[in-house]
């Protein structure tokens, strides 16, 4: 049964990365100055669109070193009325965490979970953070 449902999972995440191309809708594309992290994959800094593939999930894809990273998403009403598209990463010491993608424009903004990886090193750190704003295209 676990065996199944394990199959069963990985034919629909490879069926959604392949229909990317063909539904995506791009939020933003957005130049990022340092390394960071989505979920478990580490990426480096460069630039990124932003795409939704799916109610509750977007693509992190770099455009030029062609890899992407999945992950799903929590909708949530914008709590100001910020017109701008931007990221917000979560600073512990010089590792990020993308936290949240804004729309802009009263779009809302899309909160990813806080993984695992994030939650170690925030426990190293004393859970001291800072937020960092990287404002889109």
């Amino acid at each position: 049964m676990k065996r199944n449902f394990l199959g069963i999972l990985t034919t629909m995440t490879l069926a959604l990365l392949i229909s990317v191309p063909l539904s995506a809708q791009t939020i933003a594309k957005v130049t990022v100055p340092f390394d960071f992290t989505v979920g478990q994959a580490r990426m480096s800094a460069g630039t990124y669109e932003i795409s939704s593939v799916a109610h509750g999930a977007i693509v992190i894809r770099d455009t030029k070193a062609a890899t992407s990273v999945l992950s799903t998403v929590r909708s949530e009403h914008s709590r100001n009325n910020d017109s701008s598209t931007a990221l917000l990463f979560n600073r512990y010491g010089d590792k990020y965490f993308l936290s949240q993608v804004s729309r802009g424009f009263g779009g809302g903004v899309m909160q990813l979970p806080t993984s695992k990886l994030e939650k170690e090193v925030r426990i190293a750190s004393s859970g001291v953070s800072r937020e960092v704003v990287v404002a889109a295209k």
